[in-house]
């Protein structure tokens, strides 16, 4: 019963997901206070960043680098650069013009962006490993049940809960994994400090107790 006493002592409003068989779903989920959206394509490069580089045909520039309180880094062959507030495409796409200008015809670059605050979310509940997890750009709700070792035997896939801190309260949101995975509804992108829950035998009192209690709003409501 580890899970009860947090479930019990969320003050949270309840919102729930629905879809229907061939009518795919994207959710307006509310942004959580004091975190960044986790999403890869549109993160831009930060102080103390990491930045990962791979150049195709010149492994000497390949490496991982930091960038300094103002945003730069110096590399190999290319010297001090500003990547402040660049994407990892941005950063890749202007190594590629500096290669170009002295040292490669066609150069190939692939850059990744890691935040140097690492957010993190918890998975709990009929899951197989319960704990904190680090928070990776595009991260979904699929893929963060699988980062704790996958829904349990006693798991209820059809009732995944999203907690999330939203303008000061705790809100919450059900999602079925299963419709998830059969692409009849959308997965929903984590952020840092999302609470997840799985249903499940050992929680399944305490989840109703939470959905007869608070009130309802359906502040994850799918729209188009």
């Amino acid at each position: 019963m580890r899970y009860l006493p947090m479930i019990s002592a969320l003050a949270v409003l309840v919102g729930c997901s629905s879809s229907g068989k061939g009518n795919l779903e994207s959710y307006a989920l509310p942004l959580p206070d004091n975190t960044f959206p986790v999403r890869s394509a549109d993160f831009r490069a930060g102080p103390l960043d990491k930045i990962e580089i791979k150049v195709l045909d010149l492994p000497d520039l390949d490496g991982n680098y930091t960038l300094n309180i103002e945003g730069r880094t110096k590399l190999p062959l290319l010297g001090d650069m500003n990547l402040l507030g660049l994407t990892a495409l941005e950063v890749a796409e202007l190594i590629e013009v500096r290669l170009a200008e002295s040292y490669l015809r066609s150069p190939d670059v692939v850059a990744s962006l890691t935040p140097a605050y690492i957010e993190q979310v918890t998975v709990e509940g009929a899951v197989e490993s319960p704990g904190t997890y680090d928070v990776r750009p595009g991260l979904t709700l699929l893929e963060a049940v699988a980062l704790s070792g996958g829904a349990a035997d006693d798991a209820n896939q059809r009732r995944a809960v999203i907690v999330r801190r939203v303008d000061g309260q705790r809100l919450m949101a059900t999602f079925d994994l299963v419709a998830i995975r059969e692409g009849e509804a959308a997965d929903p992108p984590i952020y840092g400090n999302d609470l997840i829950i799985m249903d499940g035998s050992m929680v399944r009192s305490a989840f109703l107790d939470i959905v007869r209690t608070g009130p309802l709003l359906a502040a994850f409501r799918p729209i188009w």
